[in-house]
């Protein structure tokens, strides 16, 4: 693969990408809880699109921490500024100033990337809102459609859904919740996943750890663009 881009759902899939990638890209659903059904109207609409104005809700109590969700795709934002922050006192204008830039650059840079070469696209199940059936089999398609329309050489692996049925593009597997599994996901589990499906990444950089999540919080550079 020439690139490993999470479609989310939950924080996990982008650490496991970025350490098995030894990489600090981010990408627009890294740090996002995304149902399945919120990835192509994301997609479609541009990530930026999901800090508009108009588009920002402020919870005061999500599991007992204030967040954003934005009516774009039904996405919820808890980790888009720094410990500390009060986002309840801030203006929606100001929430839209702050981030929309910051997703508009990232988005870019994933379509003008994601036109060349290979690239896999991970998506990981979210159990209490993912569809399933043949609503789950439709999901597939049409998220593939979406993908298909920026990127050259798409791939998509699911992750912990129920079997579906087989495409040529499709690859399916579930994470073993080995011992060593926190809330960032099992690394020993991942790698597990990545070896049994043959999945390798063609350029690696240097170590990565927990501090190179500090990348999610900044503006892409033009060097990162």
């Amino acid at each position: 693969m020439d690139r490993l881009v999470s479609l989310g759902a939950l924080c996990e899939v982008a650490f496991q990408l970025r350490r098995l990638a030894r990489s600090d890209r981010a990408d627009p659903f890294d740090w996002w809880i995304s149902p399945l059904s919120a990835v192509v109207p994301v997609l479609k609409a541009g990530a930026g699109a999901v800090f508009a104005p108009e588009q920002i809700v402020k919870i005061a109590d999500y599991d007992g921490t204030p967040a954003l969700y934005s009516r774009v795709g039904g996405t919820v934002h808890l980790h888009e500024f720094p410990a500390g922050t009060d986002i309840l006192a801030l203006a929606e204008t100001e929430i839209a100033a702050r981030l929309v830039p910051k997703y508009e650059a990232l988005h870019g840079r994933m379509v003008r990337e994601a036109a060349q070469g290979t690239t896999l696209f991970v998506r990981q199940c979210l159990p209490a809102h993912d569809p399933r059936g043949e609503a789950l089999e439709d999901a597939i398609d049409l998220l593939f459609a979406a993908l298909s329309r920026f990127a050259g050489a798409p791939l998509l692996l699911l992750l912990d859904y129920e079997p579906v049925r087989p495409r040529p593009w499709l690859i399916t597997a579930t994470v073993p919740a080995c011992r060593d599994h926190n809330d960032l996901g099992s690394r020993r589990g991942w790698n597990q996943v990545f070896r049994t499906c043959g999945i390798a990444f063609g350029r690696r950089g240097g170590r990565f750890g927990f501090d190179d999540l500090v990348e999610t919080f900044a503006v892409p550079s033009k060097r990162r663009r």
